[in-house]
């Protein structure tokens, strides 16, 4: 036998493991066992894994990682028989009856030790959660142990790292697949885990990342039988992680391309405001239904929004609910069939809750039913008559004086729309539950037809909000976040759910108009001196040096209704610039263009 050579069972005896540790240990034995066979003439797997129970002792745990990622894929995952894709050790070690399994699809561990009972009854969704595996290591200051492989495949624990503290070019990912429990039970369950969006092509920098938490001495290395043992504390790693991902947008230790990364999530949110530009919403309707629904399928995965209808009711507090109201088409067109103003070229050329018409006028009559902006000629207005039966179309001021020209020309006027008494007024619903009741409200309203900052952007700064805050590691409050029709729909939520919110309501925020590249600014409640005012006077100062402050005087959108006499919740409004600030406000000046990168990914 080779002097030089140890034991494939004295391996553990020439590294750092002591009695009571708790061990993670990821390896790949093809040298290991080479050896072994080479000078002993056998190895054995099970005395292997004794030699390192031996070490720690009864009081220690050690845990070997049997990950398997095919639960993404649609595969079932069989607790019994999913065999691991990271090292045939766990396969070995799950056939003892010392060791037990996790119940982690995606990164399940072979536990033996003290731990074990209480590790293997853990029932967690996230994979890198804060009741994670991953979580129970960092905290009881485990090693990490890897035997032949790199950084980023005996490591796993950065990813856990990553999630607590927040990367950019990450995000939380939920797989459902069928689920093979222990005692065969076969169930659809879901789970989760921090993805690498794929666009972004970002990787460790391993060997920087390793140099450099070996000279600050979280890692020792050995060199045993040409084999390289590398022992990481996952506390003191934690440290370095944690100031590179908050202080360093953790470029020392991740290579990725941050400018292509602003535009991926900037192109995320505006690929939210894009895709429902077109779509004509009112206070109630088709097109309502239809935000929502994209909501549902295409943004907010396996969060589950309800959706509400609410029928007719002329008793809410002292407003009455308008009439369901759809449109299908209208236009203007002249004496040859030329569609002069078409509602299809933009849902702001109508007059919003316009009563059906189809007749034909001379200009001069027309003239009296269309609605235009002197000060901003080429611009169309927004302009609505929800509880007045009326008509009439928006254009261009420049348009409009043109037609003028010739008073007396005639022209086919049809507005195809309809009423529907029996119909309802619609709003989503998310709740994201917190280990307390005491809850964090944020309103955004969706009636406003094609206008990107007012107030699409609000849907996507709240769809991004809902997603992070459903990716938080642990959560103490509840949020309550809703998707509503301005003003009526505020005061249908607050009757249908007024005792409840006045109880549990702690902090609230409307979102509007918060896709624009102005300061940040907020409306204040009426006081100015609820923990919602303090918290946005703190956050404001420290992301603009010019903060734009409203007092509850300056009231526009749905703060009104959420703080007013006899309600008094503690919301206030956040903007980029504050709705009827900007010259775009309620035009279509307002469009995808207005609505910019640096914009919308601060209000997100």
């Amino acid at each position: 036998m080779n002097n030089n050579y140890i034991k494939y069972t004295d391996i553990v005896k020439h590294i750092n493991i002591c009695s009571d540790d708790i061990i993670l240990l990821s390896s790949n034995l093809m040298k290991t066992i080479f050896y072994a066979k080479k000078y002993e003439k056998e190895f054995n797997y099970n005395k292997f894994i004794d030699s390192f129970l031996e070490v720690i002792g009864t009081n220690g745990t050690l845990l070997i990682p049997s990950y398997n990622w095919d639960f993404c894929k649609g595969i079932a995952f069989d607790y019994k028989n999913t065999i691991s894709k990271t090292g045939i050790l766990a396969d070995e070690a799950v056939k003892r009856s010392d060791f037990k399994r996790t119940k982690h699809p995606l990164y399940s561990h072979i536990v033996w030790g003290k731990d074990k009972d209480m590790l293997c009854s853990l029932d967690y969704i996230d994979a890198f959660g804060a009741d994670s595996i991953f979580a129970y290591l960092t905290n009881n200051n485990a090693k990490n142990v890897g035997i032949d492989v790199d950084l980023d495949g005996c490591f796993s624990t950065i990813y856990y790292f990553e999630q607590k503290y927040g990367v950019p070019y990450r995000y939380i990912k939920y797989f459902k697949s069928s689920y093979i429990d222990e005692n065969c039970i076969s169930s659809v369950k879901t789970y989760s885990m921090n993805v690498r969006y794929a666009e972004i092509n970002s990787k460790f920098s391993g060997k920087e990342m390793y140099e450099y938490l070996k000279n600050n001495k979280a890692v020792e290395e050995y060199h045993i039988n040409k084999s390289f043992v590398s022992i990481f504390n996952i506390k003191k790693t934690e440290m370095y992680i944690k100031d590179d991902i908050l202080n360093n947008n953790s470029k020392k230790f991740m290579i990725y391309d941050m400018d292509k990364l602003n535009s991926f999530n900037k192109d995320k949110g505006y690929s939210i405001i894009k895709n429902l530009f077109s779509i004509n919403r009112s206070l109630s309707g088709n097109g309502n239904r239809e935000t929502l629904n994209y909501l549902k399928e295409n943004c907010l995965g396996e969060l589950q929004m309800k959706e509400y209808s609410v029928k007719e009711n002329p008793e809410t507090f002292d407003w009455k609910t308008p009439y369901e109201w759809n449109i299908n088409n209208a236009y203007i067109e002249d004496e040859n069939g030329n569609k002069i103003v078409d509602f299809k070229d933009n849902n702001l050329h109508i007059l919003g809750y316009s009563e059906p018409v189809d007749i034909t006028i001379p200009f001069s009559e027309l003239d009296k039913y269309l609605y235009s902006l002197e000060n901003d000629i080429d611009a169309i207005p927004y302009t609505t008559s929800y509880y007045k039966k009326r008509w009439g179309f928006c254009i261009t001021h420049r348009q409009r004086e043109e037609l003028r020209k010739n008073p007396d020309k005639l022209y086919h006027v049809v507005i195809d729309s309809s009423y529907n008494e029996n119909g309802s007024i619609t709003y989503g619903e998310l709740i994201i539950n917190g280990y307390k009741d005491d809850e964090i409200l944020i309103s955004t309203y969706i009636c406003h037809p094609s206008m990107a900052n007012d107030n699409l952007s609000g849907i996507a700064a709240a769809v991004a909000a809902a997603k992070y805050i459903y990716a938080l590691p642990e959560r103490k409050y509840t949020y309550r976040i809703i998707f509503i029709p301005e003003t009526i729909g505020a005061l249908i939520y607050l009757k249908e759910n007024i005792e409840h919110l006045k109880k549990s309501v702690k902090a609230g925020f409307v979102l509007s108009c918060i896709g624009d590249d102005g300061d940040y600014s907020c409306v204040h409640t009426p006081y100015n001196n609820t923990y919602t005012d303090k918290i946005v006077t703190h956050v404001l100062k420290y992301i603009t040096d010019k903060p734009k402050e409203y007092s509850f005087l300056e009231r526009g959108s749905d703060e009104r209704q959420f703080c007013a006499p006899l309600v008094n919740l503690p919301v206030c409004t956040l903007s980029r610039t504050k709705f009827g600030k900007f010259k775009e406000y309620h035009t279509s000046n307002d469009n995808l263009d207005f609505v910019t990168e640096i914009g919308l990914g601060g209000g997100a």
